[in-house]
């Protein structure tokens, strides 16, 4: 594991000299992994399926260096998409052997980070390849929530409204496609939507219990200006709340 890291570190360090967002890549990266490894060990999972996880996070985002040293953004939408180019580079020279040892999980490393970004995962996975996949997905998720609460992003963004779309899908408890955003408090607020995108009891539980979405909601509700982005979020956090704790009690 120890290896792992050090070479994943090798890896990033030439990228630092294109901007200090590389430094904010690597940190989550290492967040990530880490948390990987809390969901892993929930599932009791040996302590071999346990590290193959933290590889899986510390992986997960390694196609974002490349992407911000071509085109300067970490938006897929504006350049490429992070999940593909992580699997290219990863199967480029075969270097995903300089993180495994094993050969026999070089597919489920790989399709989590080719899918850990994807709005639907395939359903033609092997159930340890999709296990890796969730498993990578939420964590990642979860650590992009953190960011929310420590007001990294915002989500009302110039005082907009959430559109109609999304303000339902998030009601209706569905994850909210990129495609379908059309206003700017849209951006941010279908990050929202991972809630119910999400697939252990313990990624609940871990946002329960670090106030992640709780946090980040009630300082939104409480310093936004806009009366009607002010509604959608109570209602949505009501909504939110409830999904919690049905999740909890499963």
């Amino acid at each position: 594991m120890e290896h792992a890291i050090t070479e994943f570190l090798k890896y990033a360090e030439p990228f630092k000299q294109y901007g200090e967002k590389i430094d904010l890549k690597i940190n989550h990266t290492l967040r990530v992994k880490e948390i990987c490894g809390l969901i892993a060990e929930s599932l009791n999972l040996t302590e071999e399926e346990v590290n193959i996880a933290i590889i899986c996070g510390l992986l997960h985002d390694i196609g974002r260096f490349e992407q911000w040293k071509r085109y300067r953004t970490y938006s897929d939408r504006d350049s490429i998409d992070h999940g593909n180019l992580g699997y290219t580079i990863l199967k480029k020279n075969n270097d995903i052997t300089k993180y495994l040892d094993n050969r026999e999980y070089d597919s489920s490393v790989l399709k989590s980070v080719k899918y850990h970004n994807k709005f639907r995962v395939p359903k033609n996975m092997t159930k340890k390849e999709r296990m890796y996949t969730d498993i990578t997905r939420d964590a990642d998720k979860i650590d992009i929530l953190h960011l929310y609460q420590i007001g990294e992003f915002s989500i009302d963004d110039e005082n907009s409204k959430l559109s109609d779309e999304v303000y339902q899908n998030l009601l209706n408890k569905k994850l909210v496609d990129k495609k379908d955003v059309k206003t700017k408090a849209d951006r941010t607020a279908i990050r929202l939507g991972f809630i119910f995108d999400m697939n252990y009891q313990y990624s609940f539980q871990y946002i329960k219990e670090n106030k992640l979405i709780e946090d980040t909601l009630e300082k939104q509700i409480k310093e936004t200006k806009n009366k009607d982005l002010k509604k959608q979020l109570k209602e949505i956090q009501k909504v939110i709340n409830n999904e919690i704790e049905e999740r909890l009690t499963c």
